[in-house]
């Protein structure tokens, strides 16, 4: 019996859950037989929905009342009529049933998956394309990720854009066009598919409940950076902004108005995920844009005295990484300009500082009203995987006279992406020394930690995904410290690295 493309585990809580689909040749009718813990098996049926122009129908199955923090067993079918979908026994008897699990009861937090950047269109050696991928099911399966947050790059889409460029598509392409837009929203979501069928990535989204945040290779590299955006580069992110909705947005929970942005709490932990790339504009000097800010201020407001213990503010372009100005300089010596607009991506780049400073005054702020919380940034971008300290100097943000006000910041980067080499390497190396950088004007500092086992420092110049453990390793409830215990499992090595960032 045909089964959908694509079956993703959205947003969950203890007692509800999501199921998103998506199917293609006409199926628009779906099934789902499920039952959570030791419950009797039950059904829900679906009719699909086929967005304007394509040949892609989606739909998601919203779960309530199930048995808080169980297991949830589930079977999908899919055809052309109703009459065709399979009964209930039949459906849960003659497929293998997935499995993942609702979120722990409350006190007891949550171990967050943290992974980015899926890859890159052209692979070397496609037998390691998704090696990580599949390692990191068996976590799951082992049961120690509670909710998977993907940061950025789900899919890379750079390929899309060059291959109408080579074609010379792309001079009268207008976000008006729409017969050509139609046809480019199409080729989103054929990669959408083509990147999350892969079996070892299909089994980890249908295991686990998962946030996406977008970031540039999700549109295309660079975007928001460049200094000029035509209108063939507006046409492109309009596609691409499309089909985020349509396979990444429906997954999450509601976003703020003005962005893909949303805040989100359970267990005593919150996620606030920043959208770094609908309002980017290198020109206008913006990254988070004013609309935005205004709903993270409400946000944050909304969350002082509620007895949060750690909020994760995800930026998928991590605030701390390579000093920009000392790797600029570097390649221009090393006569590397075409890389030179990468460094526009990070938030000390000269365009973003002002930015950088509002968030990191905000958060600064937010911890020292928020008594009790710790702040951690969750990034990816740079496809190497870092620890840092990010420390204010401003004497308003101190808790008590004897405060020093610190951030930290856990880098996971990427998961199928290749790391650095060559030149890029080089820079990255040179750019990152030991000593505190300087961040904004000597009121902020950033330190990046050293990895312990690492055989490379303080970078792990390896494909990984990272796991963060609030609790007491595996035995419920919270760290009394509220330290924070990061595993990183990376390529190469048969153990993960450990280390904890204690909250000082």
């Amino acid at each position: 019996m045909p089964r959908p493309l694509l079956t993703t585990i959205g947003c969950c809580t203890q007692t509800t859950a999501r199921i998103c689909i998506t199917t293609k040749d006409g199926l628009a009718h779906a099934r789902l037989a499920f039952r959570s813990g030791e419950g009797a098996f039950q059904e829900r049926t679906l009719r699909l929905t086929r967005p304007t122009g394509s040949t892609f129908l989606q739909g998601s199955f919203e779960l309530d009342g199930l048995a808080p923090s169980s297991t949830v067993e589930y079977a999908v079918a899919v055809s052309a009529t109703p009459e065709a979908l399979p009964a209930l026994e039949q459906l849960r008897e003659s497929q293998e049933l997935g499995r993942f699990r609702l979120l722990p009861p409350p006190g007891q937090p949550l171990r967050i998956g943290l992974v980015s950047c899926n890859g890159i269109h052209m692979v070397s050696e496609h037998a390691r394309r998704h090696a990580m991928w599949k390692r990191l099911g068996q976590v799951i399966e082992a049961g120690e990720v509670d909710l998977l947050l993907h940061v950025g790059d789900q899919i890379y889409a750079d390929h899309i854009r060059e291959a109408w460029q080579r074609a010379d598509l792309d001079d009268a392409l207008t976000p008006e066009n729409e017969e050509a837009m139609q046809r480019l929203r199409e080729s989103f979501r054929i990669l959408y598919c083509d990147t999350w069928q892969r079996p070892e990535v299909a089994a980890v989204l249908g295991s686990v409940p998962s946030m996406m945040m977008w970031d540039d290779h999700d549109i295309f590299d660079g975007w928001g950076s460049h200094d000029e955006v035509t209108p063939a580069d507006r046409a492109f992110f309009e596609a691409a902004r499309t089909a985020f909705e349509e396979f990444q947005v429906r997954l999450n929970p509601p976003s703020f108005q003005g962005s893909y942005g949303f805040g989100w709490v359970s267990n005593g932990l919150g996620v606030l995920a920043l959208d770094a790339r609908s309002h980017r504009s290198w020109r206008d000097q913006t990254v988070i844009g004013r609309r935005q800010w205004a709903e993270v201020d409400a946000w944050l407001e909304a969350q002082v005295g509620v007895g949060l213990k750690r909020l994760y503010v995800v930026a998928g372009v991590p605030p701390l990484h390579a000093k920009v100005a000392a790797a600029s300089r570097l390649l221009e010596t090393l006569g590397a300009t075409s890389l030179l607009g990468d460094l526009r991506d990070s938030w000390m780049a000269p365009n973003n500082t002002e930015e950088l400073r509002k968030l990191l005054n905000r958060l600064f702020e937010f911890r020292k009203r928020s008594v009790g919380t710790e702040v951690t940034f969750l990034s990816g971008d740079v496809h190497v995987g870092t620890t840092a300290r990010l420390r204010s100097r401003v004497p308003f943000h101190k808790r008590t006279d004897s405060d020093q006000p610190e951030i930290t910041q856990v880098v996971s980067s990427g998961i199928g992406a290749e790391p650095p080499g060559g030149i890029v390497r080089k820079v990255v190396e040179l750019g990152i020394g030991s000593e505190p950088v300087d961040m904004y004007q000597d009121l902020f500092t950033g330190k990046l930690l050293e990895l312990p086992g690492n055989p490379e420092g303080r970078v792990l110049f390896r494909r990984n995904f990272a796991v963060l453990d609030l609790g007491l390793g595996g035995k419920g409830g919270w760290d009394p410290d509220q330290n924070l215990r990061v595993r990183y499992y990376a390529e190469g090595l048969e153990r993960p690295l450990e280390q904890t960032l204690l909250a000082l």
